[in-house]
Order: structure tokens, then sequence, then C-alpha cells
């Protein structure tokens, strides 16, 4: 099967460098970039566990609606679509002393931490939301780079459970952050923030210390807006399975956005209580990461994307139900244990793709998954503000995540062929060039 990356007894592709072969096969280092990167991840975590909820929450009370929430989201999603395939594209061609992806973490840091840090001291909407977009463009930068540090330090035939002990680590903090770091903002409504600006500071320089694969990849070519897609949709076929990356997951998305107001808008729960709801479900992730993570390496994608998709019908069709604590509680949980399956989409990108080109072919992934969410976030919002109900962005993430898996399948057929006869399949898909097959037979 064609997402199987050919790797040799230590792990390691046969077609590296000497010189990328000998980090790949030093487990020590491996261990220590995968704590590192953990650590820094753990900072972000604990941090934005709490804030993102508290500052959606303190623009939605100071008179900021659904459907303007829903466009701010959307049209970050929409900007880092673009930002996303610039950025990495730049860091795969990067030839820093610091190496590819960490200097633009430490450009982008100090933006995320000095729009976090001033955002309780201002009451007036448009400051609030142009500290917002300050944030959301620095975290955006962030997110287009240091992440592909998780794939570039670790061999492929480990990566999932590598991931996987992240995931556990972040589990654990998200609940602390969750069930706890909400509550700062009744002790002093500065508190939290100033508190997750000095973690990002302690974590963010543990980053310094990660030693990056040794890949050297300079370009004379200028950037182009396709420059990222013409190397991560090189075989059509991946376009097929980036739509299925970025549109299975649609229900999740639904939620994580909405979960916050419905709670309080509709279920009439008061921010505490809310937390306490929600953080008990961040532990279950801790404990399904690892048994994940070894599934996909040794079964690979398919069942696992199959099993989340069962899993979030099953989250949607209780979602419909909801109506006290106990039952966002539950809720909750469902979705929770959902959420570790979802590593197995983005895995059959991550092991499909070269070293050299990691950049290019996730930014590509996130391009699409970004347009996507962008626009169902887009809609969501203003479905809800005409409806006053929170159970229509429910309802369109079910269908959207139903799209997705099919995609999913359909490329497993395409992948199942010869390339050249998927090439003509996905002609047959395009109309244009259905039409002009049609004619020439």
């Amino acid at each position: 099967m064609a997402q199987a990356t050919i790797v040799n007894a230590h792990g390691v592709m046969p077609d590296l460098s000497p010189e990328l072969a000998a980090y790949y096969s030093n487990n020590r280092l491996m261990w220590k970039n995968v704590l590192l990167i953990m650590l820094a991840n753990v900072g972000w975590t604990i941090s934005f566990a709490f804030l993102g909820p508290l500052m959606l929450l303190r623009l939605n009370r100071l008179g900021v609606n659904e459907g303007t929430l829903g466009l701010l989201g959307s049209s970050n999603l929409w900007v880092v679509s673009f930002l996303v395939m610039y950025f990495s594209w730049k860091s795969d061609h990067c030839t820093s002393r610091w190496g590819r992806r960490l200097p633009f973490l430490f450009m982008s840091v100090p933006f995320i931490i000095l729009s976090i840090s001033l955002f309780p001291f201002f009451v007036w909407v448009p400051m609030l939301i142009t500290l917002t977009i300050v944030q959301m463009l620095a975290t955006d930068v962030k997110a287009s780079t240091f992440p592909l540090l998780n794939i570039d330090c670790v061999r492929k035939d480990v990566l999932a459970r590598m991931g996987s002990i992240n995931a556990i680590a972040c589990g654990l903090v998200a609940f602390v952050g969750v069930r706890y770091g909400v509550r700062l903002a009744d002790v002093a409504e500065w508190l939290p923030y100033i508190l997750g600006s000095g973690i990002l500071c302690i974590t963010t320089y543990a980053a310094t210390f990660i030693k990056e694969p040794p890949i050297h990849n300079p370009t004379s070519e200028t950037f182009k807006p396709w420059s990222a897609l013409k190397v991560g949709w090189s075989d059509k076929r991946n376009i097929i399975m980036m739509l299925g990356v970025g549109t299975i997951h649609a229900f999740m998305c639904m939620y994580g956005t909405w979960v916050w107001l419905y709670a309080k808008n509709d279920l009439h729960i008061e921010r505490a209580d809310c937390a306490n709801a929600l953080s008990w479900s961040a532990l279950i992730g801790v404990v399904l990461a690892y048994p994940i993570g070894w599934a996909i390496d040794k079964l690979g994608s398919y069942k696992i994307v199959s099993v989340f998709w069962v899993l979030q019908m099953i989250g949607f069709i209780y979602a419909m139900q909801v109506n006290s604590v106990n039952g966002l509680i539950i809720l909750s949980i469902l979705v929770c244990c959902a959420g570790p399956f979802y590593a197995g989409a983005d895995m059959l990108v991550f092991k499909t793709c070269h070293p050299s080109v990691v950049g290019s072919m996730t930014s590509s992934n996130s391009f699409l998954r970004n347009m996507n969410i962008g626009t169902i976030v887009f809609i969501s919002g203003y479905m809800i503000q005409q409806t006053h109900n929170y159970k229509t962005a429910f309802i369109l993430g079910i269908c959207v995540s139903t799209f997705g898996l099919i995609m999913f399948w359909i490329y497993r057929y395409l992948m199942a062929r010869p390339k050249e006869a998927a090439d003509i399949v996905l002609e047959v898909i395009d109309t244009k060039k259905g039409n002009e097959c049609g004619q020439n037979a």
C-alpha cells in the first residue's frame, strides 16, 4: 500500500544522506529532541488551554456576537491557508545557524506574548480585536513551522508513537489549564494572561536546545503562491487525500469552536462550572494517545480514520440531546474519545513525504484544511446568529466530516491502482476533462 514508507531495520529511509541517516539512527538524540519539543508544546498547551476560551468569552461578554466571532476565526484560517505555505516553504529552505524551524518560533513569540499580556487591560472592543488578530497571525507563523519539528526529528517507523508522548503530556496540562486556569480570572482578570505569558517565555527558551536534523536545502527560487502546492500536489491523488484530512474532523472543529459559548448561552452554565465539566475529558487523550499511536504505526491510517468518523457520529447524535451540565460532561467525553483517532489522518500525510520537503507537503495539506474549516466556521457563525441554535453548527460539522470519510476511501481506491490509471480516474472526476475523455473515447 502506498501509504507505507519504506525504511530499513533501523527505521531510516534508504535514500537519505549518510549524515541524515546517522541522525535518525541516534536514539538518544531523538529522545532528547522529543522531550524538548514536548516541553515547548506543554507551555503552549497550558497557556492556550485556558487563554483561548477566556479571550472568546471576554469578547462575547463585551458585545461581539457569534457572527463576528465566526468571521474573525474564519478570516484567520483563510489567511493562514496562504501563510502556512509561505512560512513552511521558507523554513524548508532556511539556512540559519539556528536551524530551519526555530528562527520562525523566535520571530513570532514576542508578538504572541505581548498581545496576550495586554489583552486583559482593555475594554475597548476594537483594541481587543486588534490584539486578537496580532496574536492569531503570530501564532500562525509559529504553527506553520514549529510543529514540523515533530516530523523532522523522529524516524518515520515510530512517528505516531513519538507523537503520542507529546499528546499525553499536553493532555495532562490541558486538564490542569482548563480546570484551574479559567478560575484564575475570577481572582483577577489579568492573572491568567500574565501567568500564561511567563510560561511561554520559559518553555520557548527550552526550545533553543533542540538539535534539528542536518538538512541543507537552499534555493534560489523566489516563493510563489503555488511553490508549496507544486511539491505537495505533484501527485494529483494527494489532493483527494488532503481533502479528506481537511474535512473529516469538521464536527470536532465545530465542537471546539462553539462549545464554550454553547454552554454559556444555550445551557446557561457558569464559566467555572463549564471549566469543571470540560476539563475531565482532557485526560481521555492521555489514556488513548499511545495505544492509538501504536495502532496507526502497525495497522495504518484507513481503519483508524473510519473509527474516528464513527465516534464523531456518536458524539453528534448525543449533542442533539444535551441540556444540562451532566450532559455536557458526557458530550465532552465522547468527543475527546474521538480526538486521538484523528492522528491517523495526519500520519497518512507525514509518512509519505521526504524529510527535505516536509514543509511543502504539510503546508499543502494545511492549505486545504484551513480553507475548508475557515469556510464552515464562517458559515456556522452566521447560522447560529440567525437561528440562535448552536446545534446547527454541529449538523453542518457532521455533514462535512462524512464528505471527508468519502474522500479517504476514494484515495484508498486510487492508491490501489497504478498511478497512470489513477490519473485517468482523477481526470474523469473533473467535469471538463471527463467530457474530453468521453469525446476522445
